[in-house]
């Protein structure tokens, strides 16, 4: 995986738990359990990337829209490195990032629903 595709990936990651202009510990607990179960196949140095991509975003208290639109400008650019399993476990790990706390929100539901429309493109 690209270094731009895994940076990418952190600012989608940020962009949803941040969404509703809170990111709670139980939102970065759940990104960390999710990559370590479900994305080993990157390797743990990627995994550790993505991590460190979101905890940046975090210190600078970066936007949650921009971080979310430069993940759409990404994948309207490479759109062949998202495969349907690709998509399908993006989509399921911004789903348990959005569950995470509290349930799910409406910023959080508007960027999800942004997320699975663009992938159906």
């Amino acid at each position: 995986m690209s270094e731009e595709l895994l940076t990418r990936l952190g600012c989608l990651f940020y962009a949803i738990a941040k969404a509703d202009n809170n990111l709670s510990f139980h939102e970065y607990f759940k990104l960390t359990e999710i990559l370590e179960k479900h994305w080993q196949h990157i390797g743990e140095t990627n995994i550790a990337y993505i991590k460190s991509k979101f905890n940046t975003l975090q210190e600078n208290n970066a936007a949650a829209a921009a971080c979310f639109n430069a993940f759409l400008e990404f994948l309207h650019q490479y759109p062949n490195l998202f495969d349907d399993e690709f998509k399908t476990l993006i989509l399921k790990t911004a789903n348990e990032i959005a569950y995470a706390y509290a349930k799910i929100n409406k910023s959080e539901l508007n960027f999800m629903a942004r997320l699975s429309l663009e992938f159906k493109k």
